[in-house]
Order: C-alpha cells, then structure tokens, then sequence
C-alpha cells in the first residue's frame, strides 16, 4: 500500500550538528526518513523510492542564510564542487545530462505556495548542493511521485516551535490539495 505522504530531513553536517530538517521530520507525526548528507546515500534512498513510491514526497533541508522557510518551485541539473559528509565530490556539472535544465515541483498544486506569507516565500533555486541533488534526482526518478523540496532556516533564525507550526500548514494544503 503506498504511503501518502513521506518527509524527509537530512542528518548533521558542517556547522549544523543538529540540523532542523531532521528535528522537523521527525516531529512531523507522518512516515519520515532522515537522510545523510551524502551522494550515494541520496541515490540510494532514491532508487530505493523508486521500487516503492510514496504518493507525495516533502524533502526538507536547512538553508544557512534563511529566516522563514523556501518552497523551492524548480530543481536545477546542477550540482556544485562543495564535498558531501563523506568527502565525495560530484561536480561541478550536471547531475544526470540526458535530462533538461530544469524539473518543476510537483507537489505544490495550489496558489497559497507561490504566494510570500508570513510563513514562507517562494524560491527558485535549491542551491548547487545535497537539497536541489536529492530534489532534482527524485523528481526525474519518481514521475509519479508529487515531490516538492522545502528549505527551513536554521534553529536560531526561527525557533523550532515556530517552524512546526508553519510545516503543519504546509503539510495541510498538501493533504487538500
């Protein structure tokens, strides 16, 4: 039976030993997996996805410089020097160059997510690294899949309290939508 909904986090890397897309994925009351901030591990969660989709997919990752919570609108066929958790370089350079520039999300259907609000803006760059790799990958892997990517601030930009209550919402119009 497919999952409805999955939430994914990413583990600790760099200066984010506690990294709040993991605490808010797991605080999320839905089936979630925390991700370790490296390639193979993303290609292996998404090939894994792939065997057995869920409905919709939320991947979630801290974006440093944040204040309030990216819905991210495009994953970008990119992928940037920076090395995983595991010291493994991809790029620079495309992630897979068979396949376009540019994956639109899918699991934002409705008006409220490219609107600014108090509690996100919309965004249209995921960045060069593990967030717009895993995004990118999943999008092309699971056609089936409505996947969005969701960039949360850091703990101190916004408390953690804050942030669950803003995911609760977004978790809400992607249930009625």
């Amino acid at each position: 039976m497919p999952r409805e909904i999955l939430v994914t986090g990413f583990g600790p890397f760099g200066a984010f030993g506690e990294n709040p897309s993991q605490a808010l994925a797991e605080r999320c009351g839905l089936p979630f997996e925390v991700l370790e901030v490296a390639f193979r591990a993303a290609d292996a969660f998404v090939d894994r996805l792939a065997a057995d989709p869920p409905e919709r997919l939320l991947l979630m990752g801290v974006a440093g410089g944040a204040s309030r919570m990216r819905i991210e609108w495009v994953a970008q066929n990119r992928v940037g020097a920076h090395p995983d958790v595991r010291g493994e370089v991809y790029g620079p350079g495309p992630i897979d160059p068979t396949r376009p520039p540019n994956l639109a999300a899918t699991l934002w259907a409705h008006e409220p997510f490219g609107q600014p609000c108090d509690l996100w803006e919309p965004s249209v760059d995921a960045g060069t690294y593990l967030c717009n790799y895993v995004f990118f990958r999943s999008l092309s892997a699971l056609p089936n899949t409505r996947t969005g990517f969701l960039h949360v601030p850091p703990a101190e930009a916004l408390p953690l309290d804050a942030q669950m209550a803003a995911l609760a919402r977004v978790l809400d119009l992607v249930r009625s939508s």
